[in-house]
């Protein structure tokens, strides 16, 4: 028998942002092939009627389980949840959004992959768009030394000649297979990030307990996209900025926060002072400067969960940073990515 799966769905007003087409990507998700598994969805104070229409539709699924919350936790939060209440007993966890299509062996052509070779702590299917299924959402997770965020392969044509799983820096939260024991032994995702990054922070903290983090790309998903936040905003684009930040400030060496934070609040400072002078966007100024007075006010918290990941740390910066691109490589390729990331 293979081992068992726990998997967590997160559901947050999703009627009144995907309408009917929530409950395609559920049955999608339902009807994954893979013979040990039990589907929690953490319906986060849902107040447009999605709930109660899930639990109409599929009160006869028998493994699956619906918990509601009374407030709405966000991502991380929410999905620590469900792994609390049910993922524990799981030999893996997996965390998949309510805005994609899978393909029925998604899960078990990861796990098989993963039951390979103990290396591999977190894994991720090919994501593939939903509106454009020749052109890939992302082969998985990149970052530069200053944490920018890149998906590889987005928006080109999928390559079927590629089969081996891929090294990536981060698994996308899109859809991530984890280790139960090791998500368990890091406390999972960083509440306190509520959405964004929180799948780059815990890769890293991953990477620095001396696992990998792979792609698989004969799994395969097809992601909307933006179904949880309707798309980039304000508020999204704080959270991206400070989370960003403060991934650097936890889990970087002393050495390499001295080296590259500084740079990091200047292009916060620069982009912000650009948009007041050249846009005359006080919104977008106030944004970034916010990021940065946050963090500075926050940061015996932050340096209170930096000891804690540094204590368990076996893996020098200098394994971690390969995996990374140098800022200039970063640079020449930030053309052609999503502007909103």
């Amino acid at each position: 028998m293979m081992p068992k799966v726990t998997l967590i769905i997160l559901n947050h007003n999703s009627l009144s942002k995907l309408g009917d087409e929530a409950y395609r990507f559920l049955e999608s998700i339902i009807s994954t092939n893979y013979d040990n598994l039990e589907i929690i969805i953490i319906d986060n104070a849902s107040t447009d009627g999605s709930l109660e229409e899930m639990e109409k539709r599929f009160k006869n699924v028998n493994n699956l389980r619906i918990i509601k919350s009374k407030i709405n936790l966000g991502y991380a939060a929410g999905n620590n949840l469900g792994f609390k209440i049910y993922g524990r007993k799981s030999k893996y966890v997996a965390f998949i959004n309510n805005d994609v299509e899978v393909e029925k062996d998604w899960l078990i052509k990861i796990i098989e992959v993963m039951e390979k070779d103990p290396s591999i702590a977190a894994a991720q299917p090919k994501i593939l768009q939903l509106r454009k299924r020749d052109l890939i959402d992302s082969l998985g997770g990149i970052i530069d030394r200053l944490g920018r965020a890149y998906d590889l392969f987005h928006d080109l044509r999928d390559n079927e000649r590629i089969t081996k799983p891929i090294e990536v820096f981060y698994a996308r939260g899109a859809a991530i297979v984890i280790h139960s024991e090791i998500f368990n032994q890091l406390g999972g995702f960083d509440p306190s990030y509520f959405i964004y990054y929180e799948e780059t922070d815990l890769c890293w903290r991953i990477r620095l307990l001396g696992y990998r983090v792979v792609t698989v790309p004969t799994s395969k998903i097809y992601h909307l996209g933006g179904g949880t936040t309707g798309g980039p905003t304000i508020q999204t684009i704080y959270l991206r900025r400070r989370n960003q930040l403060v991934t650097l400030l936890k889990n970087y060496s002393i050495r390499n926060i001295l080296t590259y934070v500084p740079i990091v609040y200047a292009l916060y400072i620069a982009y912000a002072l650009r948009r007041l002078i050249a846009k005359r966007d006080t919104t977008m100024f106030r944004t970034y400067i916010s990021v940065i007075l946050w963090s500075l006010q926050n940061l015996r918290k932050i340096i209170t969960k930096r000891k804690l990941v540094q204590r368990s740390r076996k893996v020098p910066d200098k394994e971690i940073t390969k995996h990374m691109l140098s800022i200039q490589k970063y640079n020449m390729i930030s053309s052609m990515m999503r502007k909103e990331y």
